[in-house]
């Protein structure tokens, strides 16, 4: 039975979409940054004001670097958008911090979609339809 170009469509967008990663970023005080340097801080730079971590698990991990690497950038700048969402929270020592969660992007997702069903088309069209057959020669 052939697979339709819906069907790869689908099959396509969900492996390049289906990821969300986790990070948080806390303030960073002129203090916080002593404290954790020690001898190797320098009042003289510029530290950055909020620093934290982005946690990427590795059941997740290959599905973002198939969106990064597989998509086709999109606008002015050749860009591959990664949507982030923000949370102010509080940690249980009492500090501030902001919760942050990257997704794929609304926008990216349409141009794959696009992008996948016209491969999924031109699969289509050069295999006669028949993309998958129930059984195997071998």
């Amino acid at each position: 039975m052939p697979l339709g170009m819906d069907a790869i469509s689908s099959v396509l967008l969900s492996l390049m979409a289906d990821f969300a990663v986790n990070g948080a970023l806390f303030s960073q005080s002129a203090e916080d940054m002593k404290k954790r340097m020690k001898d190797r801080y320098d009042p003289s730079k510029n530290y950055p004001q909020y620093d934290g971590v982005m946690n990427i698990p590795a059941d997740v991990a290959y599905a973002l670097a198939e969106y990064i690497m597989q998509g086709k950038p999109i606008g002015d700048r050749n860009e591959i958008p990664l949507a982030i969402s923000g949370w102010k929270k509080t940690s249980s020592s009492g500090k501030t911090y902001l919760s942050l969660s990257f997704k794929p992007h609304y926008k990216y997702e349409k141009a794959e979609s696009a992008a996948a069903e016209g491969g999924a088309a031109a699969l289509a069209e050069a295999t006669g339809g028949d993309v998958v057959e129930d059984e195997f020669p071998f």
